[in-house]
């Protein structure tokens, strides 16, 4: 998974995928609001069209295999990160995101203080997180004979209840 660290933002796909809403959507108000449903909507194009860049040129039916067994897990990674972002606004009222600026990149810290989201976008990051916790699941497998896998499992519970509480 390229992580190095619990939560989808501290996995490389996971900053990824942030520096993705940060361009596309934080900039444009501003990191005034943190818009569920455009993160979701973005993040699924970004996902489609990253797959079809890596895929150019294979015949459609070939196509439509690399979507089907590539975008489900992918889908989940995006969802769980937005999941944590909506999480961590709950917590402590913000949401703080790192800008990485300048030829220096150097970190700039915005404090997100709305979200906005209904509870149809809740229920689908709900059941992501559910669809994780199955001892079954590739992500969740991805975990268990990691010495950290019951820290991912607590961390991945608490992000649910979270956003549980808000439905």
């Amino acid at each position: 998974m390229g992580s190095w660290g619990i939560t989808m933002r501290q996995s490389d796909y996971g900053l990824d995928l942030l520096g993705s809403i940060v361009e596309a959507q934080l900039k444009k108000v501003e990191f005034s609001t943190f818009n569920v449903a455009e993160a979701i909507g973005l993040l699924r194009r970004d996902i489609l069209d990253e797959i079809k860049r890596a895929n150019q040129g294979c015949p459609p039916e070939k196509l439509d295999y690399y979507i089907n067994a590539n975008f489900p897990r992918d889908f989940t990674q995006a969802a769980l990160l937005i999941a944590e972002c909506l999480a961590d606004y709950y917590r402590i009222g913000e949401l703080i995101v790192t800008e990485y600026v300048g030829e220096n990149c150097d970190p700039v810290d915005h404090h997100i203080k709305e979200t906005t989201v209904t509870n149809a976008e809740l229920k689908i990051l709900l059941d992501e997180l559910r669809k994780v916790q199955d001892p079954e699941h590739e992500i969740y497998q991805s975990w268990f004979e990691d010495s950290d896998c019951e820290k991912w499992l607590a961390h991945i519970r608490a992000v649910q209840q979270s956003l549980e509480k808000n439905l």
